[in-house]
């Protein structure tokens, strides 16, 4: 039965000699996004040129709608590529540099201005046409640089961090442009980031990597609910994570917590940190004093940051307001604290 969008088969591959891919397997139904995390030099941007076609592996296969393109040359594969520098070119305008996109393609003059045209409103930059790149922010080169990706009406784009250089709230704000045209217009992408809240709330899917090799792959909602290792959760923003006092006897674990000893039968040569989400934590006339030391808000929810025993930083998802310096109550059933290793 033949599968529509992109499909990778046992791909490897190696820089310098070194394997910076191995035996990487997964799947992307066609007009779904797809958000890579993991930590630096991992692979992610890797993985990208490799199915972009700009570098080439060592042993796997990249199919589409069920087709092998690994020899289909890069610019012959429909893939549109937006990077950290988005390589607009200087002595062009915007209306020029979108235009760009088109010169490969065998379209009359008047259909590529014509589309040019139509890219240009829908990135929300109309009247920017004759407007130089220099005299541009941010946002809106980036805006410029999609418009050019998305002219030859690519199948399937890829987006290596092109938003690292903005501030966080211009990011956010541009993020969710970008990927409501790229989600209108059903074209199928893959999304690499560091940020977990960008990824939850833009994603249809998320691949976790760690030294070139899949440490997960699924929804959000599916990543979080399983037993996890130290690094998903922290590429996922499910704090906190710390190291425990404990001890071993009797084929157990016992660590000590703020709330009480978990204990963990396990592995005496085994290590171990602790992991307690945010929104498994209550607020209770019950619980143990902490101080509240920071308030933030995330994917539209509010946080706080808080000193309890030797927990310094413990994140606590709440929904009323609370100030810093304030004095509050938490109560948490050790049940809820997960045992990850490290």
């Amino acid at each position: 039965m033949s599968f529509n969008g992109l499909e990778i088969a046992e791909l490897s591959a190696e820089l310098g000699g070194k394997k910076v891919l191995q035996s990487i397997n997964f799947s992307l139904q066609e007009g779904s996004v797809l958000a890579i995390l993991g930590p630096s030099g991992c692979g992610k941007s890797t993985l990208l040129k490799v199915i972009a076609g700009i570098l080439t592996p060592t042993d796997g296969h990249i199919f589409w709608n069920s087709e092998d393109i690994l020899k289909t040359p890069a610019h012959k594969r429909g893939i549109g590529l937006m990077f950290q520098n988005n390589a607009l070119f200087p002595h062009m305008s915007v209306h020029d540099n979108i235009r760009f996109g088109l010169e490969m393609l065998p379209i009359p003059k008047d259909e590529a201005n014509d589309r040019t045209v139509e890219l240009l409103e829908l990135v929300g930059l109309k009247d920017y046409g004759n407007r130089s790149i220099d005299s541009l922010s941010g946002g809106e080169s980036q805006r410029v640089a999609l418009a050019r990706v998305l002219a030859p009406e690519p199948k399937l784009v890829l987006l290596d961090e092109p938003f690292n250089s903005l501030d966080r709230s211009l990011r956010r704000s541009l993020v969710d442009q970008v990927f409501e045209i790229l989600r209108a217009k059903k074209i199928t992408s893959i999304h690499v980031t560091h940020e977990g809240d960008e990824a939850s709330l833009f994603s249809d899917s998320i691949l976790l990597i760690e030294s070139g090799q899949i440490i997960n792959h699924g929804t959000f909602a599916e990543i979080v609910d399983l037993p996890m290792n130290v690094l998903s959760a922290d590429l996922l923003g499910l704090r906190t994570i710390w190291v425990p006092d404990a001890h071993f006897r009797d084929n157990n674990w016992f660590f000590s917590t703020p709330w009480g000893v978990k204990e963990h039968n396990g592995q005496e040569s085994e290590s171990y940190q602790l992991l307690l989400r945010p929104d498994r934590i209550q607020l209770s006339n019950d619980g143990l004093e902490a101080i509240v030391t920071k308030t933030f808000y995330a994917a539209g929810q509010k946080y706080i940051h808080c000193s309890i025993g030797n927990l310094n930083n413990l994140t606590v998802l709440v929904d009323n307001d609370i100030s810093v310096g304030e004095s509050i109550y938490l109560a948490v059933d050790l049940d809820s604290i997960e045992v990850l290793e490290a």
